[in-house]
């Protein structure tokens, strides 16, 4: 009848240092979750004002006002951006947002989710005016309403996240006195891998460009030919290639 080696001290010592080891894993990811927690709460009861007043916001945003949990900001043109903020520990501890932006010609709601796995805004639908491209220096002023549908954008960890189509009438542009006619566009935002991917397409379902943005922080652009029927501008050869890291 075979015997039983009896479990040397060393085997009984190292299964008590690794059971030792797993319960202070424990602590410690406990502890960081609460302090999650408490970080996160603070804010939410933190006026906004105190938060961003070392922020150097664009020239855009006239001021904000509130508090994490229930707030705002003003934009120039008569537009306005407010949130309603909660929390919650399941799973992991975050903040998420109902966020509304609204103007004379604007109004597109969305949600926001903010936590230590990255942040995220999604489900955004409406319409947004013309008048937001003032926000951009140098921007061409248009006359299309833009339908906004089902838009997302997330930056995690390890990967970017893209969902929704944004799409635009036929319309015209100006700038500098010069007039471009627009024709109907969309654009169409998704997944590509652990990168996000955005290609506009004209109304005879034409590639105009695309872009990818990679979760390495780089930007590819890719500006088709079929651009220099919109924008004159552009040259006419072979698609144009840009490499942009930010």
């Amino acid at each position: 009848m075979p015997l039983k080696r009896p479990a040397t001290p060393a085997a009984g010592t190292d299964r008590n240092a690794l059971r030792s080891l797993g319960r202070w894993l424990f602590v410690g990811l406990l502890a960081c979750a609460i302090l999650i927690t408490v970080v996160l709460v603070c804010a939410w009861r933190m006026p906004a004002s105190l938060l961003t007043r070392n922020m150097d916001f664009p020239p855009a945003v006239q001021g904000v006002y509130g508090s994490v949990r229930d707030g705002g900001a003003t934009l120039q043109g008569g537009y306005r951006l407010r949130w309603e903020s909660r929390i919650s520990v399941f799973a992991l501890p975050h903040l998420t947002s109902d966020l509304t932006l609204e103007g004379p010609d604007t109004r597109v709601t969305a949600k926001a989710r903010v936590g230590v796995t990255g942040v995220e805004v999604g489900n955004a639908n409406g319409r947004a005016g013309p008048g937001l491209a003032a926000f951009v220096p140098g921007a061409w002023q248009c006359d299309m309403v833009a339908r906004v549908s089902q838009v997302g954008f997330g930056w995690h960890w390890r990967k970017v996240r893209a969902t929704g189509n944004i799409d635009t009438p036929q319309g015209s542009c100006t700038k500098a006195g010069r007039s471009v006619e627009i024709p109907p566009l969309a654009l169409a935002l998704q997944n590509d891998g652990p990168n996000a991917l955005v290609v506009l397409t004209s109304d005879a379902n034409a590639q105009v460009a695309r872009a990818r943005i990679r979760c390495d922080r780089v930007l590819e652009l890719e500006i088709a030919p079929a651009a220099a029927d919109i924008f004159p501008q552009l040259p006419r050869g072979g698609p144009i290639n840009l490499q942009l890291p930010f």
